[in-house]
């Protein structure tokens, strides 16, 4: 008939396996666009997880598995959230304290009359006085911070988000960890024992990671507040907590607490003390962490402890915080990886 459109000739096969291969392409793409964002929630979450897995399974046999996940999540939350509480209500004291012994010392006279105590601390202040209009300075410094507050509520409100991302998605890993396990075997090209082996290197590199660090953290804790007691400063056993949970964070960590200690030492005349808390805190309680950890984590790992301390380093460098677990896991993998391909060389 006059008219009608003709039938498009059907696609070959190899056309649509071509356009089958590029829509799976850009829909993984597009998948890794939205899931990025999130990588260190799953990764937190994947290690909490891992560590928590046996009191999940502890759980199982006298409950369902979502009342287990959600018991595993509580404990989670307060060993999370239990010493930063008391932390903070033990700073909230100390500096509640300091604050009115220095509302005391100089609302009752002339300031100067109250530092002349400290030659140093006054001799500072006479030379910033000369300088600088103080009160004016301290009302900028008010306004900037006022300024910079919703900031810091923003960024405060992100990391509470953050927080609670993880703990809900680590519910879901330990509830449905039968159906991700074997959605992921499904997907690898490995024999069924092959991935186990893989899925087994991880979890164990994950737990490495995590009780190895908290390990360093303690003791990086500990020796900064036996030297707190050891030169006589207040509260050794708050100042080595704190320094303990500030480890955490990369550059700075333990530097926050023994570093203001030390320039105080240095203004009220104590030189020595001074010195001597800087190069321990600098040297010893800064740097275990650097040597400590990659020992720990290699022994568990049964891998040179060179390739973990690089692991670990190029992990922070790459992907943050989150780079003190995934470094050492994509080294693990890497390493059952080439074992693999080594038995498969070996049998051609």
């Amino acid at each position: 008939m006059q008219g009608q459109i003709p039938d498009n000739p059907p696609l070959s096969n190899q056309a649509r396996t071509a356009i089958l291969i590029v829509a799976t392409a850009a829909a993984v793409y597009l998948c890794w666009q939205i899931a990025q964002p999130f990588i260190a929630v799953a990764t937190w979450a994947l290690a909490l997880a891992v560590v928590m897995l046996p009191l999940q399974e502890r759980l199982e046999p006298r409950m369902k598995a979502g009342s287990a996940a959600f018991l595993a999540v509580l404990a989670v939350t307060w060993i999370l959230i239990g010493p930063a509480v008391w932390l903070g209500r033990a700073f909230a004291q100390e500096a509640s304290g300091t604050l009115k012994l220095i509302d005391t010392a100089f609302s009752s006279g002339d300031p100067q009359a109250s530092l002349s105590r400290y030659p140093q601390l006054q001799s500072i202040f006479e030379w910033l006085q000369q300088r600088f209009d103080l009160e004016q300075e301290a009302r900028k410094l008010a306004g900037q911070l006022a300024v910079h507050l919703s900031d810091i509520v923003q960024s405060s409100v992100w990391i509470l988000t953050q927080v609670m991302l993880t703990l809900v998605t680590m519910f879901f890993f330990l509830r449905d960890r039968a159906l991700i396990l074997g959605f992921l075997r499904r997907l690898s090209p490995l024999s069924t024992v092959q991935t186990s082996a893989v899925f087994e290197r991880a979890a164990k590199t994950i737990g490495a990671s995590l009780t190895s660090n908290l390990l360093v953290k303690v003791v990086q804790g500990l020796l900064g507040g036996l030297m707190f007691w050891f030169l006589g400063l207040p509260a050794p056993v708050l100042s080595g907590a704190a320094m303990a949970l500030l480890a955490l964070l990369p550059v700075l960590g333990t530097g926050l607490i023994w570093g203001p200690a030390a320039i105080i030492l240095a203004m009220t005349g104590s030189w020595g003390k001074a010195i001597v808390l800087a190069v321990w805190g600098g040297v010893v309680v800064s740097m275990v962490d650097n040597v400590l950890y990659p020992i720990l984590v290699a022994g568990e790992m049964s891998v040179y402890p060179l390739a973990v301390f690089f692991a670990v380093f190029g992990g922070l460098i790459a992907f943050g915080f989150t780079g003190i677990v995934l470094g050492p896991l994509i080294l693990a993998i890497t390493a059952m990886l080439i074992d693999i391909w080594s038995v498969h060389d070996s049998r051609i």
